[in-house]
């Protein structure tokens, strides 16, 4: 039987979407469901327009939330991870190349890179999220991570719950 620790990982390591939320200080919100690569301190990676809304709010407010969970899963196979995260626009040269080759390694492993060199050729475009490129490239750093509690059944329906893990 896995521990929670290791379903958390699992499912990071086998899900390709996450959904981010994010707000500014005026309260306004905003979701995005994003492609995301994670390295072995469980930061996360990924890259979006630098004109998007949520990019827009977490240049002003880096406090995100994070949902990460399979949307075909079926009743007893339904589990999820929630983090609460600091994010940022990776503007540092090694960052940026760090972000940059975790991604394409998760590209790769997905297919979505599928000729040889891709990760190599990935990295080497690092300048894509710089200067006057309208893409950039994010890090959350996770600040608490939990996970979907077994459900509770009350009158006949589905209340759900969630258990702190301690990932770090």
């Amino acid at each position: 039987m896995m521990t929670n620790l290791q379903k958390v990982k699992k499912i990071i390591k086998e899900t390709k979407y996450m959904t981010i939320a994010v707000s500014d200080y005026s309260y306004n919100n905003w979701i995005a469901n994003l492609y995301f690569a994670v390295d072995k301190d469980y930061n996360f990676y990924w890259y979006s327009s630098k004109d998007s809304q949520h990019s827009k709010y977490i240049s002003e407010n880096g406090k995100i939330s994070i949902s990460i969970f399979n949307s075909e899963a079926m009743i007893n196979d339904v589990d999820a991870v929630y983090i609460e995260a600091k994010a940022h626009e990776i503007k540092s040269k090694k960052e940026l190349l760090a972000g940059c080759l975790c991604y394409a390694k998760k590209m790769w492993e997905t297919k979505f890179l599928l000729k040889r060199g891709g990760i190599q050729k990935f990295v080497n475009a690092y300048h894509d999220f710089q200067g006057d490129s309208v893409l950039r490239m994010y890090k959350a750093v996770p600040q608490k991570f939990w996970k979907l509690a077994p459900s509770k059944i009350i009158n006949g329906k589905f209340m759900d719950s969630r258990i702190k893990v301690n990932i770090r």
